[in-house]
């Protein structure tokens, strides 16, 4: 899988690191490394609930490696502390976005595009420019009427052009299958997405993707607090983190 090969490329730099904050928000998991690089990953709403974590020991201090390797786990709590750990460590020398996602895939009236994740600002400029756009969604109740089950991907992805797969994909373990079923241009979008080099390759038979956009956070203290006290996207690219992309052309 890839989470498996993705740990395991850092696990060098990850063994050498400490956890110095780490808090579970509303929407985002934060985690601030003892190198003071500073990760996000998104908290998933699917249904799941616990009464705590009864921890062994306090986070803070804890191995920055041992953190990471949640995200091979199938708890949605640690998959997510994990991956914002290892954006924390993708993330410190990645550079800032300067193209957009929909103009990198040239978007126009000839492409049936499809959407995993309902990110509804984007979806809105994509429907305006494609031919036609198919979104997939696991939580339907929350979404509009024309949105499709996650489950219809199966068979609608492999004709679409040009595919945006939101980066929570990395929680729930789907992005295997997922870049299997791409034929056309793809890229993974949103906080979450590791802006790891290695998933940017030339063939899409090699799992390759056409760019990766995640976030930069510039002022880890800052966006901790807002992650703790429940913030959201648009409060943290507003107040301490910015956008930030690798592009496969500009590898």
């Amino acid at each position: 899988m890839i989470v498996h090969e993705l740990v395991a490329s850092l696990e060098a730099e990850l063994g050498k690191l400490k956890v110095k904050k780490a808090v579970i928000g509303l929407r985002y998991a934060c985690v601030i490394l003892s190198d003071d690089s500073c990760g996000l990953a998104a908290v998933l709403d699917e249904g799941y609930r616990c009464s705590g974590y009864n921890w062994s020991d306090p986070l803070a201090g804890s191995s920055a490696l041992e953190l990471a390797r949640g995200l091979l786990t199938a708890d949605p709590i640690l998959s997510s502390l994990g991956l914002a750990t290892v954006n924390a460590l993708l993330s410190r020398d990645a550079p800032l976005q300067e193209i957009e996602p929909i103009e990198l895939l040239g978007i126009n009236k000839d492409d049936v595009v499809g959407m995993v994740g309902n990110i509804a600002p984007l979806a809105r400029q994509i429907a305006e420019r494609a031919k036609r756009l198919l979104i997939f969604e696991r939580n339907l109740a929350k979404h509009v009427r024309d949105v499709l089950p996650d489950w219809a991907a199966e068979w609608e992805l492999p004709r679409c052009s040009a595919v945006f797969i939101t980066g929570t994909t990395f929680i729930n373990k789907t992005i295997d299958h997922l870049l299997e079923l791409c034929k056309g241009r793809v890229v993974i979008i949103g906080p979450s997405t590791p802006l790891w080099p290695k998933l940017l390759l030339p063939s899409r038979r090699s799992r390759g993707v056409d760019g990766l956009f995640g976030v930069k956070v510039c002022e880890p203290e800052r966006v901790f607090q807002i992650i703790s006290e429940g913030g959201g996207t648009r409060s943290f690219l507003s107040n301490g983190a910015t956008k930030a992309a690798l592009v496969y052309d500009n590898l």
